[in-house]
């Protein structure tokens, strides 16, 4: 039976809306600052019609009087999936007025790309953009990457009733510390150091590149976040590509590699527990899937005698994309029309296999993720198991994940749902690219890339595709972040309301 929502629901769902919106008028402070430092006046009164937007809109919305005191996993569903996809609408309001989007469509385009730490993007003129419009990008993966809610949550932004309902609503069910609070504090602490340090060492590459001391810390910056965040946007055009160093691609995916891995496993490592980098099931599925598919991978560039350079050239290509696919970060060093011109089919394949896997659970990064896949497997190898053990044989099966744990039915239920439901948005998507006439491998390749928040793109994504295709990856973008069910309950909660409100005009 459905849950019948009262008014007093609608108006808590749409109160703290409000708040999120809030929080990203608060948050356009710093390209604000930016475009003043570098004296970007035409950025700067864009910030400030943003500014005047989001925070007339939150104020609206937080109008909506609050009548219970506590915020229900059935309030929290609903706040996530309406929050997320309104702050972007409203993150946009200073990208439209740039000058580098075609329409505000394509500027929530980007403004969902960024939030979702997904990096596809359909702007023009990037290498001539504003630092405050790069700046305001890349903190945008900044947000995203730890979320939206985490954002207001370490804020205690009106959010501590109720908080960890919201947690669990935004794809995040592992609390780190008993306190939800605590818990998302120390996400932001981890993020500052590897950020901190990230930019740091950028920043020297930058200045050794021979870029200016004010330009190269921005850059520097920019793709820490981006990297870290695992959210694939840049400053160039050429991304990645752009830096043309191998050190730069080192420090990237050492990035990667971090931003890619569950906040629970880098609090055990903080703690000295440095023995689950080896036992944890997430860490194993992981390790193998990308050595595996890097060896794939580079095999098929060697093969090719695209790039040249040998073995170690070939492998270092193939090596980078397999990580920046796998942890969803989507940054590359090709053209994007290089991935079915030059690539090969067995390289394309082990690249969309890589982006449709995914990172940890409870990290930065998208996919179906490595926690899942390793309980899907573990259940199938215990099938096996038990269909060649004797009637009278009983066998438990168990996984490490942060400790020892059964593998119940209901853990690998829950698991191939959600592996289902990625699989099906990845199908979905292709077919509709394919009906838009673009090749069946590009389509399924942008697809597997907007729902599983990576980035890379064959060169569908632009701001000429076609606006069907726009709407079609945007969704599959905010899906793929919130993981289905949040976007779910919303649909549920769409469906109610106006089924309640068909019911009314009935009886008048």
């Amino acid at each position: 039976m459905w849950l019948q929502l009262r008014v007093a629901d609608f108006r808590t769902i749409i109160h703290f809306v409000g708040v999120f919106v809030l929080g990203i008028g608060a948050a356009m402070l710093l390209p604000l600052g930016t475009a003043v430092a570098w004296r970007e006046w035409g950025p700067a009164l864009d910030y400030v019609l943003g500014m005047g937007v989001a925070l007339s809109a939150g104020m609206a919305l937080m109008h909506a009087d609050v009548v219970r005191e506590r915020i229900t996993y059935t309030h929290a569903f609903a706040i996530t999936a309406l929050g997320w996809l309104v702050a972007s609408l409203v993150a946009a309001v200073p990208l439209a007025f740039s000058g580098n989007y075609l329409s505000y469509l394509d500027a929530a385009f980007d403004a969902l790309s960024g939030l979702t730490t997904s990096g596809l993007t359909v702007v023009t003129g990037l290498d001539h953009m504003a630092h405050a419009h790069n700046m305001w990008r890349h903190l945008m993966h900044l947000i995203g990457g730890q979320g939206i809610v985490v954002a207001a949550l370490s804020l205690a932004v009106g959010l501590r009733a109720g908080g960890f309902s919201l947690y669990v609503a935004e794809a995040r069910d592992e609390r780190i510390l008993p306190n939800v609070l605590h818990t998302v504090r120390f996400i932001w602490v981890v993020t500052v150091a590897y950020v901190g340090i990230g930019t740091l060492v950028l920043f020297l590459l930058m200045l050794r590149l021979g870029m200016a001391p004010g330009r190269g810390v921005l850059h520097a910056f920019w793709m820490a976040v981006a990297t870290y965040d695992t959210g694939g946007f840049g400053p160039q055009s050429m991304n990645a590509m752009y830096y043309h160093s191998a050190t730069f691609e080192f420090v990237t995916l050492t990035l990667m590699i971090a931003g890619a891995l569950n906040f629970n496993l880098h609090a055990q490592v903080w703690r000295g527990g440095y023995d689950e980098l080896w036992r944890n099931i997430e860490v194993r599925v992981l390790a193998f899937n990308i050595l595996v598919l890097s060896l794939l991978t580079s095999a098929g560039l060697a093969l090719s005698t695209t790039f040249g350079g040998g073995p170690l050239e070939s492998w270092r290509k193939g090596a980078y994309h397999v990580f920046s696919a796998h942890t969803g970060t989507g940054h590359q060093t090709i053209y994007g029309s290089q991935w079915l011109a030059d690539m090969g089919p067995a390289v394309l394949a082990a690249i969309m296999i890589a982006m449709a896997a995914g990172g940890a659970a409870s990290s930065t990064a998208g996919g179906i993720k490595a926690l899942r896949l390793g309980i899907i497997g573990k259940a199938l190898l215990q099938q096996v198991k038990d269909a060649l053990s004797p009637r009278s044989s009983v066998s438990n099966a168990r996984y490490h994940h942060l400790r020892r744990q059964m593998l119940t039915p209901e853990v690998v239920s829950a698991a191939a749902m959600v592996f289902i439901m990625y699989t099906v948005t990845y199908l979905t998507g292709a077919f509709i690219g394919a009906e838009y006439g673009y090749d069946l491998r590009s389509a399924a390749f942008e697809s597997i890339s907007a729902t599983a928040n990576v980035g890379l793109s064959t060169g569908i994504t632009s701001a000429t595709m076609p606006t069907g295709l726009k709407l079609t990856y945007m969704l599959q973008m905010w899906a793929g972040r919130l993981e289905f069910l949040a976007v779910l309950a919303l649909a549920a909660h769409v469906v109610l309301a106006v089924a309640r409100v068909s019911r009314v005009f009935r009886r008048a």
